[in-house]
């Protein structure tokens, strides 16, 4: 169904997908802004070496406290990784996929190897089950408190929290809730910046040019929201949804080109990052080690399995 969708909707637009807003052709090479370098934004193929990775060791660890735990599968990524902080579209992901959200809709749910076995489990077994994975609520604790943020609760007795430290180091987690944190600082004050706010003022007025009177981004993507809520269960109805989502995601699109928003995104944010304070730098960097440490082990550990996994099977 979801297959179907998207071919009819793609059918539809595109013959209005080569052009922008008043015929102009608008090239695809635009900025991609992430804050930090992008440090927090691995690609899909990074994602999914490191999900495995992490995984695995979640495996050791369960299976050492006695219990079976089978990988789960890192599901689709790839619109995770394209995926703008700032909302950013190209005209060509907006073709094929709008905002992403009726295709998110309709997606089903990755399923987890785990969930059958542990539903049979008696409750006690099940618990125990599940405080090994996630720790006990009673469970010993790491007080986590945020730079300018809330302070996060941390199990230290898990198998998540054991991955992550044999995967990435005893510091990683707390560095990256850190840079999480000025992440969000970073976006929100580039949004809030004067070079972008009056680059979508002039997104708005050739929204407008279009037919489409939206004052802020956040607007139709709000509308389709609850356009998806309404339609339910209803095959019709989410076509049509889905439809409508390709067309205003195109005009967007072209409109943030036409108004050059992701050059102004771009150079707000390197004067947001330029006035952070220089302690943050040796974080980052004792950061980007980990990950390519990380990515180094996640290599070595999916040879390992696959090396078990041969060693497993019947000759």
């Amino acid at each position: 169904m979801r297959r179907l969708l998207w071919l009819s909707a793609a059918a539809v637009l595109a013959a209005g997908c080569s052009t922008a807003p008043g015929g102009e052709a608008v090239a695809e090479r635009l900025p991609d802004p992430r804050p930090l370098g992008g440090v927090l934004d691995p690609t899909a193929a990074e994602y999914t070496a490191l999900h495995r990775a992490e995984e695995l060791e979640v495996r050791t660890c369960m299976e050492s406290r006695g219990f079976d735990y089978e990988v789960r599968p890192v599901g689709d990524v790839r619109r995770k990784a394209a995926e703008s902080p700032y909302g950013l579209l190209t005209r060509s992901r907006a073709g094929q996929d709008g905002y992403g959200l009726t295709a998110e809709r309709l997606r089903k749910p990755t399923a987890d190897p785990n969930a059958r076995r542990v539903s049979t489990l008696a409750a006690r077994d099940r618990r125990a089950w599940e405080e090994a994975l996630k720790g006990a609520a009673d469970g010993p604790r790491e007080q986590i408190e945020l730079p300018d943020g809330p302070t996060v609760s941390v199990p230290t007795d898990s198998c998540v929290t054991a991955a992550s430290r044999a995967l990435y180091g005893t510091s990683w987690y707390r560095n990256r809730l850190a840079l999480q944190n000025l992440r969000n600082s970073i976006v929100a004050d580039t949004l809030d910046h004067p070079l972008v706010k009056s680059a979508e003022q002039k997104w708005s007025a050739c929204m407008r040019d279009e037919g489409f009177r939206y004052e802020d981004r956040q607007v139709p993507v709000k509308a389709l929201h609850e356009r998806l809520a309404a339609a339910g269960s209803d095959p019709a109805a989410l076509r049509a949804t889905g439809r409508e989502e390709l067309r205003i995601a195109v005009r967007d699109a072209a409109c943030q080109a036409r108004t050059g928003l992701a050059e102004q995104v771009l150079r707000a944010q390197k004067q947001v990052e330029k006035a952070l304070p220089a302690a943050r730098t040796s974080m980052l960097n004792a950061f980007r080690t980990a990950r390519r440490a990380a990515l180094e082990r996640a290599e070595t550990a999916d040879t390992a399995d696959t090396a078990r996994q041969a060693a497993a099977s019947p000759s």
